[in-house]
């Protein structure tokens, strides 16, 4: 397996991970807001954290957007708005407001990652990844490692997800 195939291994489990949180993302009494969340910039500069940058560079976070849609779907939150204006409505609406929050959250998403991956590499091997991908002498332990990431970013990201999918599903059902 080539080091991207398994950069895209990565993230096929990570969006995984979703199928696992049907129902995770009910929309809780209170609205949360987008203040909730606090401001996260969409766009900063390059980072001196080798892990982030190795996250960056292959767009390993990628697929939030995907995975918060489908664990929006598998609530009953979803299902009641499905029922009242129709599923098209109700996911087109979904969708927007994840498309609306994703910023507040993808910096956070990727941080896990990040922090993750820094957890198992020094940061010499992080920038060998990230700088030299299949050719780096850490690429057969990325490898090897890729189902630990995935099993560690499916339990520490999780209430990060929900919280997302909470939000979205708030914001989705309120009366326009």
């Amino acid at each position: 397996m080539t080091f991207q195939a398994c950069v895209r291994s990565v993230r096929v489990a990570v969006v995984l991970m979703g199928l696992s949180l049907a129902g995770c993302g009910e929309a809780p009494s209170t609205p949360t807001g987008a203040g909730a969340v606090g401001p996260t910039p969409t766009a900063t500069a390059p980072s001196t954290d080798p892990a982030a940058a190795l996250v960056a560079r292959f767009n390993m976070g990628d697929g939030l957007a995907k995975l918060a849609d489908e664990a929006a779907r598998a609530t009953t939150t979803f299902a009641s708005m499905a029922e009242q204006s129709g599923a098209p409505a109700a996911k087109q609406r979904v969708q927007a407001e994840i498309s609306r929050l994703l910023p507040a959250y993808q910096a956070r998403w990727d941080g896990t990652l990040a922090a993750i991956y820094a957890r198992h590499f020094s940061a010499d091997a992080l920038r060998s990844l990230a700088s030299q991908g299949t050719r780096s002498p850490h690429a057969a332990r990325f490898k090897a490692l890729q189902n630990t990431v995935a099993a560690e970013m499916r339990t520490e990201a999780q209430p990060l997800l929900r919280q997302l999918v909470a939000e979205a599903l708030t914001n989705a059902a309120q009366p326009r």
